[in-house]
Parts: C-alpha cells; sequence; structure tokens
C-alpha cells in the first residue's frame, strides 16, 4: 500500500499526485497493485474529488490505469516506450516543429542508430531487416513503398537495443520518412533507396559501426535532399 501521509497543500491533488508517481517509478509500488482510494483519503486527509484528481494526473503520465469489475480500482502500471512515444508527438505537434528542424534532427539520429545497431543487432534482427528489404524491392506501388521503408528504419532502430532512442525514433521517424508518395514513383528513385539501405545493413551485418554510421548518413543526406528538390 502506499505510504502517504497527511496532505495540507493548497492543491493537494498535485501533492499526492507527486509522492504517488514516486513511489510507483522507485518501485515501493510495484507494477499491479491496487491503490484503494477510501484508504489514500483517509491516509491523506484529502477529499474523494482531490483524490481522484490525482488518480487522473498518473493516469495521463502511463503510470496508473482503472481497471472494472468485482476486484477493480485504480492499478499501478509500469512505464514502457509508449509513454514517451505520446509525451513526444504531443510536444512535436504542441510546439508545431517545423519540418526542417525534424530534418536535422533525423540527420544526427539515424547515422547514430545505424552505428548502435552494428554493435548490439542479433541474428534475428539482420534477418527482420533483410526480409523487410527483400519485401521493399517487389513494392511497385509508391504508398505501399514508403510505409515498408518506414518500416525498415523502424527495425533499424530497435535492433540498436536502446529502448529511450527507438521510441524517440518511432516518433519522428514516419514523419521524416514520409515524404509524398509521389516521391517515390519513379522506379529508379526506389531502387537507389534500396541500394543504399542494403549497403547500410551489409556493414551492421558485418559490425562494422563505423562504416554503417557513415553509409547512413550519406543516405540520409540524399534522402532529404531529394526530397528538398521534389518540395521546391
Amino acid at each position: 500500500m502506499a505510504d502517504i501521509g497527511r496532505i495540507q497543500a493548497k492543491k493537494g491533488f498535485e501533492t499526492l499526485a507527486e509522492e504517488l508517481r514516486e513511489q510507483i517509478l522507485d518501485g515501493r509500488i510495484p507494477p499491479g497493485q491496487v491503490l484503494n482510494e477510501r484508504e489514500i483519503v483517509e491516509k491523506s486527509g484529502l477529499s474523494r474529488g482531490s483524490v481522484r484528481e490525482a488518480f487522473r494526473v498518473l493516469e495521463t503520465e502511463g503510470l496508473m490505469s482503472t481497471r472494472r469489475g468485482r476486484n477493480g480500482g485504480r492499478i499501478a502500471l509500469q512505464l514502457d516506450g509508449d509513454v514517451l512515444k505520446r509525451s513526444l508527438d504531443l510536444f512535436i505537434r504542441g510546439q508545431q516543429v517545423p519540418a526542417s528542424v525534424l530534418a536535422e534532427t533525423i540527420e544526427v539520429f539515424a547515422p547514430a542508430l545505424a552505428d548502435l545497431a552494428a554493435r548490439h543487432r542479433t541474428d534475428e534482427d539482420i534477418a527482420e531487416m533483410r526480409d523487410l528489404l527483400d519485401r521493399l524491392e517487389r513494392i511497385s506501388d509508391s504508398p505501399r513503398f514508403v510505409r515498408g521503408n518506414i518500416q525498415w528504419h523502424l527495425a533499424l532502430a530497435r535492433a540498436g537495443h536502446n529502448p529511450v532512442l527507438a521510441s524517440i525514433y518511432q516518433v519522428i521517424g514516419p514523419d521524416l520518412l514520409t515524404p509524398r508518395p509521389e516521391g517515390f514513383a519513379n522506379k529508379q528513385i526506389r531502387q537507389n533507396t534500396v541500394n543504399a539501405e542494403r549497403r547500410v545493413l551489409d556493414a551492421i551485418a558485418d559490425g562494422d559501426a563505423a562504416l554503417a554510421r557513415r553509409r547512413m548518413e550519406k543516405h540520409i543526406l540524399a534522402y532529404n535532399t531529394q526530397i528538398e528538390m521534389k518540395s521546391g
């Protein structure tokens, strides 16, 4: 049970939310534990409405959920990559981050992820990326090609086995890797893209982090230049 004392702050729900947040994050309240609303009301001295407001704050942060049914109630959750994804997505949308800034971001991220993938990839990661590229090479429909290309980049991000960077890339990657489908209407452009990504993958499979970084950097710069030319 949550270790909550009397709360007398003006905005007591914020103080309660902060205390519960810390206890969930440091493991004092383990994932799956039910938080008894009545007990927290009694311990904190807050109204039922304030306690429920604190619960709502934690639910929006992905730290708590409501379980329905006879044994229902508020339960503590373990954070996962989806929480980071939602937060970053809200930031990008709320701040109206321009495409040029996102393009700069991807130019930094993609080569670093290729480097990490070369260091930490598994045989399963390589097999998945090869399979995705083989399928990508057979696609002649531009919208499907764009979707397949995104899937390959996200698989590469996962191959680095850094959940923070992979989650960030999952948010910004699709926005940056989704030009107008007509940008890939040309068969040669599609083939050039696959060829460049195969070269990156070969370096990753060989465990050559420096070469994987250089090849991905060259690929992304060429990719962004192509998009600028198409939109110009």
